[in-house]
């Protein structure tokens, strides 16, 4: 018997113009490896994949606001500098 996977955590529909992005696009963009994108998934920091085909995919839309989401660095001069 096939077990049941969980609902997803966030079950909004896609937007207009969503694309999908596989793993290998994800590591490019977050200039990481996949053990740390699973880690960030899991500790809920990075959107959970959604399962096209049986691979892993990824909504660009949740992907842009993760990274609009991403501090800015501070320059050096920038207020509250010492």
């Amino acid at each position: 018997m096939k077990k049941t996977s969980r609902p997803p955590d966030d079950t909004s529909p896609p937007q207009h113009g969503d694309r999908l992005l596989d793993k290998s696009q994800i590591c490019k963009i977050a200039n990481v490896t996949y053990p740390t994108v699973w880690a960030w998934m899991r500790a809920g920091k990075f959107p959970r994949a959604r399962i096209v085909g049986g691979k892993s995919m990824w909504l660009t839309s949740e992907v842009d606001a993760w990274l609009a989401a991403l501090p800015k660095r501070p320059l050096k001069g920038d207020a509250g500098e010492c």
